[in-house]
């Protein structure tokens, strides 16, 4: 008995110890259980998503809160197409937080621990459901919302605003984003701001195809093209303290042309009081002026932008008003073929509108590098005058025409961005490109044209002529009376050789008065044709340069050639901040429109 008390004590102490360490064994899993539990709890309820979710599919009327788990799904589908720099990072990080939801999870069921059979189920199925919705919910936001914008924005290209239009669903989460993940929602405005506001800007632009992309600045001149201008600068510089030429931010000069050119003028038109040919013809057609009802404004240049830009093209060295070159590869996109006489340039507005600039007659102080031009220039002014046909230097403007529109297209310009300008023949040749392609843009002191598209001129309210009253270019032409029977017979509709576009008169209106009795004395006798040549040609200097269109315009010019030679005759306008909707509107107010 002795010996076998020992024992029972031992096997009792032995049975229970073993009890105890079940005990603690059990105890143990219960804590795990329980702990395991907490993780899970806490891991929904720290963040305010999942909790959102999970409501969202018991009670589905929560659209609110069902916003955040779209929102994190849709950045991780919209990571993985994109780059990885970036966005990797916070792909991982949101696909940890999901990976371990359904993880922990398991492990609860895995434990199945009998103190805790309900809470586990709950919280089982609200993580799983939740993010399958959220991915069906984020997928079903794509096409309903950014994937209806996206062929309307850019059917051509629809690919890039399908880009632009995946970034914009989760900048429109984000905000609840930053509550479900600070560093998820940190790194997100780190990669998308660029990609944003470009949907914002399409969205302010109503959908239109015009303003689809953002346009690229104009570069600035590399230092090879900057040299190459550098002689033209400096002799213009020159010029400017000479007053040849002028320019607002150039130096001024000491000299001042503009009293004797008065003067020369002056007498001028004594001579043709004396010869009769300043009185009021005794038949003169009336020309019906034309009652604008178009738009009254648009998205285009200016009077002054336009007016500027086809002043610069006769002055060397010279860059108009607040225009910038539009550059390829540094360089600006110019045209210059001396066998033709075309010549242009292609400008940049602050607005970003491209504006191409033909050259007029004689190419004004270009003539100091480039002589030779004037007579291919001339050659074609007369052909338009005295033929049917269409000279080369208009089917090269042209082709200039389509070389800049190809470029400003790849820079993200469109067409309605792109506009077309001239004086004298430059604005012939601008007219004639606007007939072919539909650009809109202003023509200074351009003649008729030998071709015509039915129903179109009246029509063209995107394209306009300025013309001055007197100045013998703009009565080269059918639809202005003035030098008949020299030219062909007027014709209220337009004729043979009209204009494209609507025309805005300037000027004085009795100056036109001299062409007409000039172009009576027009026949057989050689004496009348010689009064009638020199008479036309002193109208022609007179109104025809472009310093006299800025002062009826109300335009200082920038820059200008020879500014001061002509004649300041007639009413001053306010019309350079206009553009060509307000132009025109404003002109059939002041009853100085006219149809061709």
């Amino acid at each position: 008995m002795s010996k076998g008390t020992p024992v029972g004590t031992q096997s009792g102490i032995s049975r229970d110890k073993s009890s105890r360490y079940r005990l603690a064994v059990l105890a143990a899993a219960m804590g795990i259980a329980a702990a395991t539990s907490q993780n899970v709890a806490w891991a929904e309820t720290g963040a305010p998503d999942s909790p959102g979710a999970s409501t969202s599919q018991a009670g589905p009327p929560k659209p609110g809160p069902t916003k955040p788990k779209p929102a994190s799904t849709d950045k991780k589908d919209k990571k993985k197409p994109g780059k990885k720099a970036g966005k990797s990072d916070t792909a991982p990080g949101a696909a940890t937080d999901t990976d371990t939801d359904s993880p922990a999870t398991d492990p609860k069921s895995g434990a199945d621990p009998d103190a805790k059979p309900d809470p586990t189920p709950a919280a089982k199925p609200d993580p799983k459901p939740a993010a399958k919705p959220a991915k069906k919910g984020s997928d079903s936001v794509k096409p309903t919302a950014d994937g209806k914008k996206a062929p309307k924005l850019k059917p051509a290209t629809a690919s890039t605003p399908a880009k632009d239009a995946t970034v914009s669903s989760p900048a429109a989460t984000a905000p609840a984003a930053p509550s479900a993940a600070a560093g998820s929602s940190a790194s997100v405005p780190a990669t998308t701001p660029a990609l944003t506001t470009r949907p914002a800007a399409l969205s302010a632009t109503n959908n239109t195809v015009g303003t689809l992309t953002t346009p690229t600045p104009p570069q600035p001149l590399n230092p090879i093209a900057k040299i190459i201008q550098l002689p033209g600068r400096l002799i213009n510089t020159v010029l400017q303290v000479l007053d040849l030429t002028v320019s607002q931010s150039g130096p001024k000069s000491p000299f001042n042309w503009s009293p004797i050119s008065e003067a020369l003028f002056a007498g001028f038109r004594r001579i043709e009081d004396m010869l009769g040919l300043s009185k009021t013809p005794t038949a003169a057609p009336v020309v019906p002026e034309l009652n604008y009802t178009g738009p009254t404004s648009g998205d285009t240049p200016t009077v002054e932008q336009f007016l500027n830009a086809s002043a610069n093209a006769y002055v060397l060295g010279a860059q108009p008003g607040d225009l910038k070159p539009f550059t390829v590869n540094g360089f600006q996109m110019q045209t210059f073929n001396p066998l033709s006489g075309a010549v242009g340039k292609a400008w940049v507005t602050p607005e970003g509108q491209v504006i191409i600039a033909y050259q007029g007659t004689t190419g004004g102080t270009n003539l100091l590098f480039h002589p030779l031009i004037a007579l291919s220039q001339i050659f074609t002014d007369m052909q338009i005058i005295f033929t049917h046909t269409t000279p080369q230097a208009f089917w090269d403007s042209l082709a200039f025409e389509r070389k800049v529109e190809s470029a400003a297209l790849e820079q993200g310009y469109t067409t309605d961005d792109i506009f077309l300008t001239g004086h004298s023949l430059g604005g012939w040749e601008a007219q004639f490109v606007a007939q072919k392609t539909g650009l809109g843009g202003i023509g200074f002191e351009g003649p008729g044209l030998n071709t015509s598209v039915p129903g179109n001129n009246s029509a063209a309210q995107n394209f306009v002529n300025i013309e001055t009253y007197g100045d013998t270019a703009a009565y080269f032409s059918t639809d202005l009376p003035g030098l008949q029977p020299f030219m062909p017979a007027y014709d209220p509709t337009g004729g043979s050789k009209p204009h494209y576009g609507n025309i805005v008169m300037i000027g004085d209106p009795d100056a036109v008065n001299p062409l007409f009795n000039a172009s009576a004395l027009w026949g057989p006798n050689p004496i009348n044709d010689i009064v009638f040549a020199v008479d036309i040609l002193g109208n022609f200097f007179e109104h025809h340069l472009p310093g006299m269109q800025a002062y009826n315009l109300g335009v200082a010019p920038d820059p200008g050639v020879v500014p001061w030679l002509g004649s300041y005759t007639g009413a001053i306008n306010d019309w350079g901040a206009l553009d060509i909707f307000e132009l025109q509107q404003a002109a059939s107010d002041a009853g100085v429109l006219i149809a061709p």
